[in-house]
């Protein structure tokens, strides 16, 4: 091949060369974990991760020659050679084949010792990691290459994409990247609507100019809105949507309910206008057919939605005018303490954005859920999981309609098997818990042992990408972003110092006032 940087040969041993597994001695330069090389071989060009690299030196491979020569007082490297022995091994795991016509093959055939290894050049690692440099979101760097991480929209996103990391790891910093790629779309590349489920408001900074001259402005593509003025409207529940919300409504009571319901949305359409639960209830009381044994239950569960706050007689705000291509909306959930209340906002907002898109009055959107474990947790009873069921509809057949999914999570293990296994990329930061590595090498396919290990040790913006959008596990540095940091991003000095600056400034300004 031409223009390679040869750094290696191929070495034989126990189970190397295979075309699982491919180790070779490093004859110049220095090979690092995550890096690809590539190599000639039978089918074509075979492509390789760096997945361990190990230094030998046979005069210190016997622990008990080496204890009893150094208890004599000599050192080794003084009376031998042993700079001369030293060799950096690097360990692979083969990925693909990249033939002549320009297709890839996996790998079934092993190259043979001696074979020369060369790091891979960025215009064939760019082609057979299938990167769209042109219109693709640009998420970060291949590390030790320097190649940009350019994915395809319908690769990364159609089918579901996951982003896990333990918390402080920068899973945030990654959203808010993927976000101003979507936002900075341009509209002949083909736009989509973002919605931000955001329990802690972490992304409402996108609908504030910034107060930073080098951060960009996205506040005029940013709509947020608040927990406090959201309102479902009663006439869009269904007996289904109600039952999810209240626990342990027999079969009687769910055909009394769902006759009321229709017989309140005829007079609506007959011109008496929408109703509430105000206006439900006092149909129960009125409705001589319900057993009073039914009839009591029923009006006090009705009595404990409207505690919530949280029903209308409209829906506001309408789906329809907070979902247009190329905006994002941000559903800030912080103000919000009660999980049954963020869970019922959840199941309301993705119910009517998957209705909505199936009769294509919406375009073609992502829903982004934070902390997404609460929300469609693994164990939870399904009155404590109210949200579970849409998300898990909308794993399953999103894609046939441009419903996109984003689940974020810090903790995997907790996280709704049926929903994860749905996402066909999974981006991985740094996980530390056991349990949470173990659940994800079980839902990730391409995940193989040693790149499970490598996610222990990787740094505050290192990911790992596996699945559709690459279709190879790439290891990469996360870009910086253009927006302003989140309030929630800034240290905890700064923010003890904010409050400190902010406590003095409202003391002196009473002071003058008294």
């Amino acid at each position: 091949m031409e223009n390679r940087e040869e750094i290696g040969t191929v070495i034989s041993g126990q189970e190397s060369p295979s075309p699982s597994s491919v180790d070779f001695v490093v004859n110049k330069g220095i090979v690092h974990r995550g890096q690809f090389v590539e190599l000639p071989c039978s089918q074509g060009t075979m492509f390789a991760l760096v997945n361990d690299v190990f230094k030998t030196n046979r005069y210190f491979e016997r622990a008990d020659s080496v204890k009893e020569f150094e208890s004599s007082g000599s050192a080794l490297f003084e009376q031998f050679p042993t700079a001369e022995w030293e060799y950096l091994v690097a360990r692979t795991r083969p990925l693909g084949v990249f033939t002549k016509e320009g297709l890839t093959k996996r790998p079934t055939f092993p190259p043979s010792p001696g074979t020369r290894v060369s790091l891979a050049k960025k215009e064939s690692l760019e082609k057979f990691l299938q990167f769209d440099m042109e219109s693709g979101l640009h998420l970060g760097e291949v590390e030790h290459h320097g190649l940009s991480v350019n994915l395809n929209m319908s690769s990364l996103l159609k089918k579901h994409l996951a982003i896990l990391a333990l918390s402080g790891a920068g899973k945030s910093y990654l959203v808010s990247v993927l976000l101003e790629e979507l936002l900075d779309r341009k509209r002949e590349d083909g736009r989509i609507a973002t919605v931000v489920l955001d329990p802690h408001g972490e992304y409402s900074s996108f609908a504030e100019p910034p107060n930073e001259k080098a951060a960009k402005d996205y506040s005029s593509k940013t709509k947020l809105v608040k927990a406090r003025d959201i309102k479902i409207g009663v006439p869009r529940l269904s007996v289904n949507v109600v039952s999810g919300i209240i626990p342990g409504l027999s079969a009687p009571q769910k055909r009394d309910l769902s006759r009321l319901l229709s017989k309140l949305k005829s007079e609506m359409k007959q011109g008496l206008g929408p109703f509430d639960l105000t206006d439900l209830r006092e149909a129960i009381s009125r409705d001589e057919a319900i057993k009073e044994n039914s009839k009591g239950p029923l009006i006090a569960w009705l009595d404990s939605l409207r505690e919530m706050h949280l029903f209308g007689k409209t829906d506001n705000p309408s789906i329809v005018d907070l979902v247009k291509p190329g905006q994002l909306t941000v559903i800030d959930l912080g103000d919000l303490i009660d999980l049954k209340k963020k869970q019922v906002i959840v199941s309301h907002f993705a119910q009517r954005l998957f209705f909505e898109r199936r009769n294509k009055t919406v375009p073609p959107f992502l829903l982004v859920l934070e902390e997404a474990h609460q929300f469609v947790p693994q164990m939870a009873k399904s009155e404590t999981a109210i949200s579970r069921s849409i998300v898990r509809t909308i794993a399953r057949e999103g894609r046939k309609f441009g419903a996109s999914l984003c689940l974020v999570s810090q903790r995997p293990v907790q996280l709704d098997t049926t929903s994860l296994s749905q996402c066909n990329t999974h981006i991985i930061l740094r996980i530390m818990n056991p349990y949470d590595l173990k659940h994800i090498g079980e839902s990730s396919e391409g995940l193989d042992s040693k790149s499970q290990e490598m996610i222990t040790s990787l740094r505050v913006g290192e990911a790992l990408i596996v699945g559709e959008a690459t279709h190879y596990p790439v290891f990469f540095k996360v870009r910086q972003r253009k927006s302003q940091e989140s309030k929630h991003e800034i240290s905890l000095e700064k923010a003890a110092l904010q409050f400190e600056e902010g406590k003095e400034k409202k003391d002196s300004e009473t002071e003058e006032l008294l």
